[in-house]
């Protein structure tokens, strides 16, 4: 048996990841460390102005006259439905706006609330968890789907020893796919984790044990085939990945070996960014690949993770570009596998020796790096937030609108995206410049107007003007006071064309009403006024 083996487990005394069942005073030690977290995301969410992709959803979840309207509007949109769900079931129950914060809010402390308690780790690193980017802010603050897919994942790996031979398990990991469509990969992960540590079990194992498992997989299967036709085909063809055209052999060996193109997102680049993610990504990679090593010893849990590396990886180069919400999900899994294997589950190899031993304290020890980097991150928005720098602008917006001169006013935006956070703060009507028509939801299609010129805004706005008699709002994103003459691409593939002549014409028509800068995200603008 091995030195760090007890009882098919792992020695949880002689990891620096988990310990034994928390004594008295390690649970009054869990509970404060909880009760802080929670007032910090209390603050946090206090002063969280959302940004378009949080009201994008609200929005989509609130159209339709009903709920198959509403599973109509959503098909193709590049999320499943259940989040849509959750929003819509809430707001029809409590019809409020304050429902996407209280939804996004519940879920996330739902499931640190599972971490916090039911989870084998040393308080430490709960700590490191909670007080993480992802843990304390991404997942929770911001209302978004990706909380759900941490709150599913925690469940699978808190319950799994008690469900890895009922349906139960299926049940989960059916609807782990339908929280994004990055944790279909993890659901299939934890169907192979399984199933590898069958196999090393057969020997054991009964009929019945088999027959269950084939119905997870129907039920995983059938999670799987739910999300895809929800998601495809997509109408949002403009926010695919350059890569997808040509899918082959030669493109998926790219994928692996491009440093960029997922999982450059969460690492040492926080630190650095001034030096390009390029610098850092091929060694936030490896830091990755490090972290697996903690979960050597147990053959199910290794291949688990490096087949949903791998399939993560070429999702995220051939298909969807992936920011550190995407990538930040792996992680979680992660933390599930750890946890899992601190349980007592994952198989055993059938020959091992105590290189395997080292390797997996040195994997734990990089992963518990990989953690703090995550806690690291959290400092910028809470400095954000001492510093009264919004997350978004658009709230600061919807204020400036209640002046007499601007009160009904239409806005417009460039990139058009910038715009979708409006109708949580105001009705104003939203005139998209590259669709040309009034909306709540962007369709990012390579079929509307690719190239946009300041002229181009002017007469829209003249325009509008002139039919409706009402004020016109642009919010420049590009910042025409320092501006220099270019091509500039505003969001994906869409250009706006500045030239000296265009940016006099523009100030000559435009009123400048304010600079909202700087802001969390890129929702920061100066905001004009036609007529001057």
């Amino acid at each position: 048996m091995s030195p760090i083996e007890t009882g098919g487990q792992l020695n949880l005394l002689r990891s620096p990841l988990a310990n034994d069942s928390p004594a008295p005073a390690a649970w009054r030690l869990r509970i404060l460390l909880f009760a802080l977290w929670l007032a910090l995301v209390a603050w946090l969410i206090s002063g969280h102005v959302f940004w378009r992709d949080e009201v994008r959803a609200f929005s989509l979840a609130l159209s339709g006259s009903n709920v198959l309207d509403m599973l109509r509007n959503v098909h193709g949109e590049g999320h499943p439905a259940l989040w849509y769900l959750i929003l819509r079931v809430g707001h029809d129950l409590f019809p409020m706006r304050q429902v996407l914060p209280v939804a996004g809010a519940l879920i996330g402390i739902a499931a640190m609330a599972l971490l916090a308690f039911r989870s084998p780790f040393r308080i430490g690193v709960v700590a490191l968890i909670l007080f993480s980017f992802f843990g304390a802010f991404e997942y929770l603050v911001v209302s978004r789907n990706y909380g759900i897919a941490a709150l599913v994942m925690f469940a699978i790996a808190a319950l799994y020893r008690r469900i890895r031979n009922s349906l139960w398990l299926g049940l989960l990991i059916a609807l782990l796919c339908n929280t994004n469509v990055p944790s279909c990969i993890l659901a299939a992960g934890f169907l192979l984790f399984r199933f590898v540590e069958m196999l090393g079990e057969r020997s054991t194992l009964n009929r019945r044990e088999w027959l269950v498992f084939c119905g997870n997989a129907a039920l995983a299967l059938a999670g799987a085939l739910l999300c895809f036709v929800t998601v495809f085909p997509t109408v949002n063809d403009q926010a695919v990945s350059s890569n997808l055209a040509d899918i082959g052999i030669g493109k998926m060996v790219a994928g692996l070996l491009d440093t960029e193109a997922g999982f450059s997102h969460f690492g040492f680049g926080i630190w650095f960014s001034h030096l390009g993610r390029g610098f850092w990504s091929p060694l936030d990679l490896m830091l990755l690949l490090a972290s697996l090593l903690g979960l050597v010893r147990r053959p199910a849990a290794i291949i688990a993770a490096i087949a949903a590396l791998i399939a993560l990886k070429l999702l995220f180069y051939l298909i969807y570009p992936s920011y550190y919400r995407h990538e930040a999900l792996f992680i979680v899994y992660l933390i599930a596998l750890y946890w899992m294997v601190a349980r007592g589950a994952g198989g055993r190899w059938r020959r091992d020796g105590k290189w395997l031993d080292h390797l997996q304290l040195a994997g734990t020890c990089v992963f518990i790096a990989l953690l703090a980097l995550q806690s690291v991150r959290l400092v910028k928005p809470v400095q954000q937030q001492i510093a009264g720098t919004p997350y978004s602008r658009s709230s600061e917006v919807t204020q400036l609108l209640q002046k007499p001169e601007l009160r009904g006013a239409i806005i417009m935006a460039d990139p058009d995206t910038m715009l979708e956070p409006f109708p949580f703060y105001g009705d104003n009507p939203l005139w998209f410049l590259r669709q040309q028509g009034f909306g709540q939801v962007v369709r990012l299609s390579r079929s509307d107007r690719r190239f946009l010129t300041l002229d181009e805004v002017v007469s829209d706005a003249q325009r509008l003007h002139r039919q409706t008699g009402r004020p016109i709002v642009f919010l420049d994103h590009h910042g025409l006071q320092a501006a220099t003459p270019d091509h500039y691409v505003t969001m994906f593939k869409d250009e706006t064309i500045i030239d000296p002549a265009s940016v006099t014409r523009f100030r000559s028509s435009m009123r400048l009403v304010a600079s909202l800068r700087p802001a969390g995200t890129d929702e920061e603008y100066e905001v004009y006024a036609y007529p001057r």
